[in-house]
């Protein structure tokens, strides 16, 4: 009997101290303070826009070649483009900033590209299935080329002389 009750008294013993391990950790208390802060900045959009190339036919009229480009928002280029006589070309350019801190990745979304029957567009630096890294700190071009080609039979329509293309872009922060 001795023996049971020793033992009964270690088991209540023993209950207290679980109780008392289980009721210290529920009662715990655990503050954690800090801040937190982001410190960057996003700025990817166009640059510039020129058409520095105007180049008329050999012995052609200097005013035979109009073009123009026009930056219509951060996002968004038109270039227009008119010739008169076959031979006639023009470049224009688009140029994107990174003037943020992140590194971005351009998408480019170009319409208007295919020109009419008598003017081709070349267009290097952008394409509709692609991206472009832009990282921070630095430009990026697209060059668009037009021409009034001189495979082209006959006066073409007025409608086929002048054309126009637009390049919409999105930016991205770049992962990785």
């Amino acid at each position: 009997m001795k023996d049971s009750k020793n033992l009964v008294i270690g088991m209540l013993c023993a209950v207290i101290c679980v109780m008392a391990v289980a009721y210290a950790a529920f009662s715990t208390t655990l503050k954690v303070n800090g801040t937190a802060s982001i410190d960057s900045s996003w700025k990817v959009a166009i640059d510039s826009v020129a058409c520095p190339t105007k180049t008329p036919v050999t012995g052609g009229a200097t005013d035979s070649v109009t073009a123009t480009a026009t930056k219509n928002s951060d996002s968004l280029a038109t270039i227009a483009m008119k010739f008169t006589q076959p031979g006639d070309s023009a470049i224009c350019t688009v140029t994107y900033k990174n003037s943020g801190n992140l590194d971005a990745v351009l998408t480019h979304a170009i319409t208007g590209a295919a020109g009419t029957k008598a003017i081709k567009f070349t267009i290097t630096g952008a394409t509709d299935k692609g991206t472009t890294d832009l990282l921070k700190g630095k430009s990026h071009t697209v060059t668009v080329k037009g021409e009034y080609l001189t495979t082209v039979t006959g006066e073409p329509a007025a409608a086929d002389k002048t054309a126009t293309l637009q390049i919409t872009s999105v930016a991205a922060q770049k992962m990785s």
